[in-house]
């Protein structure tokens, strides 16, 4: 239950910097690992500053490996008449399932975006070090823009 507190008041402390988020659920596809099978991931994106098409933030997850990731991104938008295609970055750290704050490795990714209106779909190829272990995925992403 502390782990669940803990995990709430992070979320709840990112608004104060953010008036817009994106909840999104995925599929990792495992490419590079032969302990891990594929899993589900979800997340949290909170952009801290947007300005000329390009935003920075932070981003909180879990993964189906039992672990939460703490990450921080950057991403390019570009508008379409179609909507907006979106290049993003993300890195960071990623916590053991027991949410203990010394990290039991990090992550980095690099993807795509495709938004229209605020809904979105994306993949990108991710990779966590785990431990001792490298996963590497190929995420497909599906979320949802939230502005205030």
């Amino acid at each position: 239950m502390k782990k669940f507190h803990f995990f709430l008041l992070v979320i709840l402390a990112s608004f104060a910097f953010s008036f817009d988020f994106e909840p999104y659920a995925g599929w990792n596809f495992t490419i590079d690992s032969s302990n891990t099978s594929s899993f589900y991931s979800v997340f949290l994106d909170f952009p801290l500053t947007v300005n000329n098409d390009t935003e920075f933030g932070i981003s909180i997850g879990y993964i189906g490996t039992n672990n939460f990731v703490l990450q921080s991104f950057g991403k390019y938008n570009i508008k379409t008449s179609f909507g907006v295609f979106t290049t993003y970055g993300k890195g960071g750290a990623v916590f053991a399932g027991d949410f203990k704050l010394n990290s039991i490795g990090y992550s980095v990714l690099a993807g795509v975006r495709y938004y229209f209106n605020n809904f979105f779909v994306g993949f990108s190829y991710a990779v966590y070090y785990i431990e001792n272990e490298k996963i590497g995925t190929i995420p497909l992403e599906v979320g949802y823009k939230i502005e205030f």
